[in-house]
């Protein structure tokens, strides 16, 4: 397994980098560009808060590439009402005329209603071509990859070696044709992972890459997010393509640390 090669995300068809860049954090517009023309990541997440060195990197690939990338939207709509204006004011905010993915945010049922109903219009104007939805009940989501009829083409669920139960109630019941896209965020279990007051007595703490190198090693991950706050932080984090998936030894090591930190 290559994880500088891209891959197919699930039954939307979009080639994408196994990293997925997200605006929230502060990496800056020097950097969002970097990514893309030196680094190959082609998958980015301009989700709240929306952070303008981002939006401008962004933007001047988009301008250059825009066939090349995903960019993805987020709205925490829950009523059907504001979700196109979010929609909209995202495309203005990059300079675009459509998204490639809407993750609609924190859900723990599936999705139906007026919210659904909202996104496929939304998809019916071309101004986003695939749903996603995000959510921290995994069975859930278990349950929805199990139903043909899902409409959500991309799932956002949290995955981490601290919070590894997506092994049981999500990744089981992907089906192996027509499947929803699988994306991961909080790799690091928001930064426990790599602190080190929290590690075993006499372990030193993960770096962000093997946090990304554990969730990219699970093959029914197609890609995760990060989100570095400076170019350093991203460059350390794109380690993780060139080193490839865990062995065995590392493996154990991070599931170790992984129990300990949810313990």
């Amino acid at each position: 397994m290559d994880f500088r090669k891209q891959i197919i995300l699930g039954r939307t068809g979009l080639p994408v980098s196994r990293l997925g860049l997200a605006s929230g954090y502060g990496v800056p517009a020097r950097a969002v560009e970097k990514a893309f023309n030196e680094y190959g990541i082609n998958y980015f997440f301009w989700s709240s808060p929306r952070r303008s060195g981002f939006g401008d990197g962004l933007g001047n690939i988009a301008a250059a590439a825009r066939e090349k990338i995903v960019i993805v939207l987020q709205s925490y709509d829950h009523s059907g009402l504001l979700a196109e204006r979010a929609v909209d004011r995202g495309l203005s905010d990059l300079g675009i005329d459509y998204a490639d993915i809407l993750i609609l945010g924190w859900h723990n049922s599936a999705l139906r209603g007026r919210l659904l109903d909202a996104a496929r219009r939304l998809v019916e104007k071309g101004k986003i071509r695939f749903i996603g939805m995000s959510g921290h009940r995994r069975k859930t989501f278990g349950a929805m990859a199990a139903d043909p009829s899902c409409p959500a083409d991309v799932f956002m669920v949290r995955y981490n070696a601290a919070h590894p139960g997506a092994e049981q109630d999500i990744f089981p019941f992907i089906p192996e044709k027509n499947r929803p896209g699988i994306t991961i965020y909080t790799a690091t279990s928001w930064r426990k992972l790599l602190k080190p007051d929290r590690m075993p007595r006499g372990e030193k703490p993960l770096a962000a890459a093997d946090c990304y190198r554990f969730v990219l090693s699970n093959p029914h991950v197609d890609l995760c997010l990060f989100g570095p706050s400076d170019e350093k932080q991203m460059i350390e984090g794109i380690e993780a393509l060139a080193r490839g998936p865990l062995t065995d030894t590392e493996m154990e090591r991070v599931r170790r640390i992984g129990s300990h930190v949810h313990g």
